[in-house]
């Protein structure tokens, strides 16, 4: 593959591709490694590295619900926001993609989960085999692997089950340093675009064809002509860029686009106190080798028939206290001045207590930054007989689905960006039942541990939402342009060579983290796409 830059480029070129795919972040990626043979230009707004400048072009106006300010969520670079993400894996669940008439109609994606599965399968096993292996991810419940002293208390109460979450020891960004976006760059049929960015569309509406898109730089401006096309720029790029062309376009209007925009509600209930000493639990996480694996609480299936509510679960997180943890926090950034050769760190050791340092590395320390072998390392110091941690309380943090809502949307301001692109406002609003549902989880916590012989709950009195930072819906799945964007396979619905790809396609997003679903939908319209 040729790494092609605007500036070794001319002004006004027309390039020519069998495919053209809008976004070179995981979702495109995949995309292009499906497909075969074939002439493929992905382009990007961003570089191989990061650009401060061309974040610019994220810019957007916000109301209702707001976006935590102190998180950047999205990224114009190779392998885009998958730059910033700590590889949690992690499944829709059957029912989540399922029908729910008990809770709304018309719920349902329009595919099976074998299908969904079938694509999990071949993702995890294309990009994570060196490190997943033989595990079992979708039947992680061998107790006699793990103590489970904790969890057994949990699940005394038939409203509630378990969840299983999963990351690979290394983190892939899909960026220049991985291995999977090396073998993509050395593939002949594949040209990476940077610094150019997609605005207009040249429609052939009589034929439903797009012909043409227009790319642009700062003082260049170019057109790319291709037998199909592939928008893969996110929740809200999506639709910024469908909605900016329906203004000149009326086939591509559909009063669906930017619609039902949805993000997980993120939020802290309350902790857990125990008066009895607390073991290494696959609630805290239990981290090998070549992979870490944790579960959380969750509502059960029936309860969730029963009450009509949404699907969510809750991390049980130590909790060290402020006075520790800001102590960890000042010993870690001594540290990184030494590791940088900035200076010689200035720790008190007299504060440190070795053992609770152990338990914060292991369990305080990202994924992005922390050590496999290191944590595999105190994983097993941890799981000792008879060892117990120096912790008694935990934190009850919370991560629930939202609702699909017409009204909760992106919309186009009368703001332009440099290209005369009007750029989005997101307004992120929420339905009765998402807050019925995470009332719900606080009730059953409230109902276990009210006389509990060891554990008692504290409800937090000062709850805040936030996002998750997992942009979803925009350009959602459909049977018919009526109810959604696309199609089954990903198609938008009046044109004939627009395809849609990454979580603006989802219709429900379920309660889990949603980068391993986004792979799985690429995976599968790439090979789609490969035997047009």
């Amino acid at each position: 593959m040729s790494i092609i830059n605007v500036s070794n480029i001319e002004n006004n070129t027309k390039f020519e591709s069998d495919f053209c795919i809008i976004g070179a972040g995981m979702s495109g990626q995949i995309i292009a490694s499906k497909i075969i043979n074939k002439k493929i230009i992905i382009i990007d707004s961003g570089d191989i590295n990061y650009n401060k400048e061309v974040q610019e072009l994220n810019n957007i106006d916000q109301k209702g619900l707001k976006f935590r300010d102190d998180h950047v969520n999205r990224i114009r670079q190779l392998g885009g926001s998958a730059n910033l993400w700590a590889n949690q894996l992690m499944f829709l669940e059957e029912k989540e993609i399922g029908k729910r008439d008990w809770l709304e109609k018309n719920l349902e994606w329009p595919l099976t989960f074998s299908d969904l599965k079938l694509n999990y399968e071949e993702v995890l096993n294309d990009i994570y085999n060196n490190y997943l292996g033989k595990l079992d991810y979708f039947n992680i419940d061998d107790e006699k692997k793990f103590n489970f002293f904790l969890e057994h208390e949990f699940l005394k109460e038939s409203n509630l089950s378990l969840k299983n979450h999963f990351w690979p020891a290394s983190v892939e960004k899909f960026n220049y340093k991985s291995k999977y976006t090396k073998q993509l760059l050395n593939k002949k049929n594949v040209n990476f675009f940077n610094n150019l960015t997609a605005t207009e569309m040249e429609v052939d509406q009589n034929n439903q064809l797009i012909n043409e898109i227009i790319v642009q730089s700062k003082n260049k401006k170019c057109k790319i002509k291709a037998n199909v096309f592939v928008l893969s720029c996110g929740a809200i790029e999506n639709a910024k860029i469908l909605l900016n062309n329906e203004q000149q376009y009326k086939i591509l209007q559909n009063n669906n686009t930017g619609k039902y925009f949805m993000d997980h509600l993120r939020v802290n209930l309350g902790t857990l106190k125990s008066i009895k000493k607390l073991p290494l639990s696959i609630l805290f996480g239990i981290k090998n080798k070549n992979y870490d694996l944790k579960k959380s609480i969750k509502i059960s299936n029936n309860h969730q028939i029963e009450k009509k509510i949404l699907s969510c679960h809750s991390y049980i997180d130590p909790y060290f206290g402020e006075a520790d943890d800001l102590l960890f926090e000042n010993q870690l950034k001594e540290l990184k001045k030494t590791i940088k050769l900035k200076g010689i760190p200035k720790i008190k050791y007299g504060d440190i207590n070795i053992k609770k340092i152990i338990e914060q590395i292991y369990f305080k320390i990202p994924p992005q930054i922390s050590n496999s072998k290191l944590n595999n390392f105190i994983r097993i110091l941890l799981s000792k007989k008879n060892n117990f941690l120096s912790f008694n309380e935990m934190k009850i943090n919370y991560q629930g689905e939202q609702i699909p809502n017409v009204n909760s949307k992106i919309y186009l301001s009368d703001k332009k960006d440099i290209f005369n692109q009007k750029t989005p406002v997101t307004d992120w609003k929420l339905d009765s039942v998402d807050y019925e549902t995470q009332n719900e989880f606080i009730s059953i916590l409230k109902n276990m541990f009210n006389n509990h012989n060891f554990l008692s709950f504290n409800e937090n009195m000062n709850k805040k939402i936030t996002d998750a930072s997992h942009h979803s819906g925009t350009t959602r799945m459909s049977i018919n342009k009526s109810d959604g964007v696309v199609d089954k396979n990903c198609k938008f619905h009046d044109i004939r060579n627009l395809y849609i790809s990454g979580n603006s396609i989802f219709r429900t997003i379920g309660s889990g983290n949603p980068a391993l679903t986004n792979m799985a939908m690429s995976n599968r319209l790439g090979k789609f796409l490969n035997n047009l």
